[in-house]
């Protein structure tokens, strides 16, 4: 759990508060230094803004500098236009991870208007683990991990008004890849607080106190919470860790990521590309890539040796921190929307050119924004203001992102880049306009108006504040205004203070635009619970769901020209009943211009992994009438999987495939291939002989090879060489290389152990490869499971140590595992420990 240092402050009674406040200053932790490099230094603030080459006509003013700040790591404006800043001196090395002797704070900013700050001020010294910060909804919020919190400031004063309340926890601090750890506030233009987190931090979040059925696993990429409902959702799981987000004019999401490609689409129920872990969901089979046309490191070279300048011809390495879609508007013209991100080992500022593709958008490789010509320059955030003016933390330090060489805190930039001079915000403070000068802010072109306007509408509407004025200017935006633009801002801000009901979304969804066809679909839908990674209900009731409108969905899928609405419906699958789907996906399958999209095949295979379970035939029915070949190819894979305990409705899909076209029979035998890859033998389908009868093998040879194993399959069954070479090929998927190694386990071959070892370090198999190990009583084998435990799982770890427990000779592995530091003792149960104690062992009981 989140420590706070001085958390009698949290605990006190508000007289308290003002003097524990004016003590923390005099008390906050000295930050030291530890990295190694203590000859170098930073360009002073001055010189290191003159050092950042920009096009012509930009300059760059240090806007504040060490010892103003230090360590910045997020930001986010309030509606006066005040700039909050989140210090984080607790980020450490491997070794500690976070140093919890040391706090964080969050710092407030005010812009003199001549590139510098005319004021600052602490708002709060005793968080620690942060690495967000978000202004909104009468207070601040602070991502603290495993903590989301919410420190009220309903007077806007800068100074807390009372205790931090815990909104949710779960949020993990893995052991390795503790960088990877949730970040991201910021509210999106639907009213829900979105957040970002890695894969390699998985997470069970929730309000605290709530049970474990009751959580929602977090397995990387974007979450979201509703601030009035109290609802929290997971809406994509995957990549690496993703570090920027922001929404283009239409409201579409993208986010930046490291390593396994930058540039995302945010599609909710996507499952992505993950180097380092695997997706928890097997049934997954198939990962949506990036959307990028282009890396910003050689592929040719592992994306380590993309650092200090060798990807600078690239665009300036695998890293990416920070992101931001301009819609500012003191920038020329052509940088509107454009998006930029920070490259962290190429020191520059990445520029992303999107356009629509498809479904979705590919982001085209544009010339890089800014570069730095200081060695230190390490970006973090990047976002524009109020004058439109864009600003750039900089971590300062010389390390790379994971600090493996010690963390500088003592150093940390702000800097300001503008077009020429700005001219000065209009309006000093958003939240005191009416309601109708709010809504009228909603043409404004700088999109920073927009959002704080609409903020504080969502503010006022959920305190009972007075929000109704702004109706019906907005629906006139809505209705009267000529671009599309303006008309998604005024909806967006309708919905988000409940001045919209069902039957005027349900009436735009004939509108002309897409984009408000699409935003439609998605606010309709956006009270329906969403599935989990695992394609389960969450616990949250399912509300009804009027059957009109699914049928007005229906007709929609198979007749809308718009590919983006069609990836809208593809994504509600994951919100509707299982029961309810098919007819749905059935739709969308069959259009066949959708056959090579780069989302709609996987992202409609994901809302019907749950419809395997309750109503298989129904798969054989949206198969038969699939266009796709890739989820047509899913679907009987998920078949095949089920082949021992419902055999029948695979039967039923090669019945119907017999008069199919050949590419189509093709995919059926390629999804059962690779259903059953890794079985040693399976029950024959009672219509495979009719359908392999019917099947032109010798035209095309991939497909000979798979009815030739498959006969063999269905008949005597494969040999074990062939299990065993399925299980040790590294170019074979997961889920077949732990079936094959199951079926080895099963009939213990007398090479078991070797190959058990061979597999102990493999990400994904070793759990599986230590049930097989297990069947050895040699003490050595205890010393290579207990020496590798680290690169197991953390869902898997615990079994592991249940496993070691069990014989006296892999105990004493695991405790020497654990006195050397290299496994925590936390990892060890009160039972386990009793466990190792009932041996009897002097020795043994003297390490334990």
């Amino acid at each position: 759990m989140l420590h706070f240092s001085a958390s009698r402050f949290f605990a006190s009674s508000l007289p308290l508060m003002a003097a524990t406040l004016a003590a923390s200053a005099a008390t906050f932790p000295a930050p030291y230094n530890s990295e190694h490099d203590t000859e170098s230094r930073p360009l002073p603030p001055a010189e290191a803004a003159a050092a950042l080459t920009l096009p012509p006509g930009f300059k760059a003013t240090a806007f504040a500098a060490e010892p103003d700040v230090n360590n910045p790591i997020a930001l986010a404006w309030d509606a006066r236009g005040r700039l909050w800043v989140a210090e984080n001196y607790t980020y450490a090395e491997y070794t500690l991870r976070f140093d919890l002797r040391l706090r964080d704070r969050i710092l407030v900013f005010e812009d003199g208007g001549n590139g510098r700050f005319s004021s600052r001020r602490v708002f709060i010294d005793d968080l620690q683990r942060l690495t967000s910060v978000e202004v909104g909804h009468g207070g601040v919020w602070a991502m603290c991990p495993p903590q989301l919190l919410f420190i009220p400031d309903r007077d806007r004063d800068g100074v807390p008004d009372g205790p931090a309340e815990v909104v949710l926890d779960g949020f993990n601090v893995p052991t390795e890849n503790h960088h990877t750890v949730a970040n991201g506030l910021r509210f999106g233009p639907d009213g829900w607080l979105y957040g970002r987190c890695g894969a390699s931090s998985p997470g069970e979040i929730g309000p605290p106190g709530a049970p474990a059925e009751a959580r929602v696993p977090l397995r990387g990429t974007i979450w979201r919470y509703h601030p009035q409902r109290k609802v929290v959702e997971v809406l994509s799981a995957g990549t690496t860790g993703p570090y920027g987000h922001d929404w283009n004019a239409e409201g579409e999401l993208f986010f930046i990521n490291t390593v396994n490609g930058h540039l995302w689409h945010g599609i909710t129920g996507a499952h992505y590309q993950r180097p380092h872990t695997v997706d928890p969901n097997p049934a997954v089979y198939g990962l949506i890539d990036f959307h990028a046309d282009h890396w910003h490191f050689d592929t040719g070279q592992t994306w380590q040796k993309s650092r200090d300048g060798a990807a600078n011809a690239f665009g300036g390495g695998h890293a990416h921190v920070g992101m931001t879609i301009y819609q500012g508007d003191n920038f020329p013209a052509e940088y509107r929307g454009r998006l930029m991100t920070l490259n962290f080992h190429g020191r520059r500022a990445n520029q992303e050119l999107l356009e629509r593709a498809g479904s979705g958008y590919v982001a085209r490789h544009g010339p890089d924004f800014f570069v730095s010509g200081d060695k230190w320059f390490r970006g973090q955030e990047i976002s524009y203001g109020p004058d439109g003016g864009v600003f750039v933390l900089d971590w300062s330090d010389t390390g790379e992102c994971h600090e493996a060489t010690g963390v500088h805190r003592t150093s940390g930039r702000i800097f300001k880049i503008t077009f020429g001079d700005p001219r000065p915000p209009a309006i000093p403070d958003v939240a005191t306009l009416d309601a109708r000068e709010l809504a009228r802010l909603h043409t404004h072109a700088n999109q920073w108006f927009v959002r704080q306007a609409r903020l504080e509408l969502a503010a006022r509407a959920a305190s009972g504040r007075g929000a109704a004025d702004a109706v019906a200017p907005l629906r006139e935006l809505f209705t009267t205004h000529s671009d599309h633009v303006v008309k998604l801002r005024a909806l967006w801000s309708l919905y988000v203070i409940g001045a919209v009901d069902d039957a005027f979304l349900r009436a735009q969804l004939r509108h002309a635009n897409d984009h408000v066809r699409t935003w439609a679909i998605r606010l309709l839908s956006d009270r329906w619970p969403l599935d989990t990674v695992m394609s389960r209900r969450p616990a949250r009731e399912q509300p009804p769901v009027d059957r009109a409108l699914l049928a007005e969905f229906t007709r929609m899928a198979k007749t809308d020209a718009s590919a983006l609405v069609r990836l809208a419906f593809a994504s509600l699958l994951q919100r509707l009943a299982p029961t309810d789907r098919p007819e749905l996906a059935a739709a969308l399958a069959g259009r066949a211009e959708d056959a090579t999209d780069h989302n709609l095949p996987a992202l409609l295979w994901y809302g019907l992994i749950p419809v395997a379970a309750v109503e298989p035939a129904a798969l054989v029915e949206v198969a038969a009438g699939c266009e796709w070949p890739l989820t047509r190819r899913f679907i009987a894979r998920r078949l095949a999987e089920e082949i021992e305990s419902s055999p029948g409705p695979l039967s039923a899909l090669l019945a119907r495939a017999v008069a199919k076209p050949v590419s189509f029979q093709s995919d059926i035998v390629g999804g059962i291939a690779e259903g059953l890859k890794g079985w040693r033998k399976a029950p024959k389908p009672d219509a495979w002989d009719a359908f392999a009868a019917k099947l032109a093998p010798e035209a095309d040879a991939a497909l000979g090879e798979r009815v030739r194993d498959l006969n063999v399959l269905f008949g005597d069954g494969r040999a074990l060489d062939e299990i065993r070479r399925v299980a040790l090929d590294d170019k074979t998927d997961l889920p077949a290389r732990q079936r094959a190694l199951q079926a080895l386990i099963a009939s213990a071959p007398t090479d078991l152990r070797q190959v058990c070892e061979k597999l102990l370090a493999v990400r994904g198999l070793n759990a599986t490869a230590v049930r097989g190990l297990a069947q050895f009583d040699d003490p050595t084998i205890g010393q290579k499971i207990a020496r590798s435990y680290r690169t197991f799982p953390p869902t898997e770890r615990e079994g592991v140590v249940t496993m070691l427990v069990a014989r006296p000779t892999f105990a004493r592995a695991l405790l020497t595992e654990m006195a050397g530091g290299r496994i925590p003792r936390s990892a060890l149960t009160a039972f386990q420990a009793r466990q190792i104690r009932s041996y009897g062992d002097p020795a043994l009981n003297d390490e334990l």
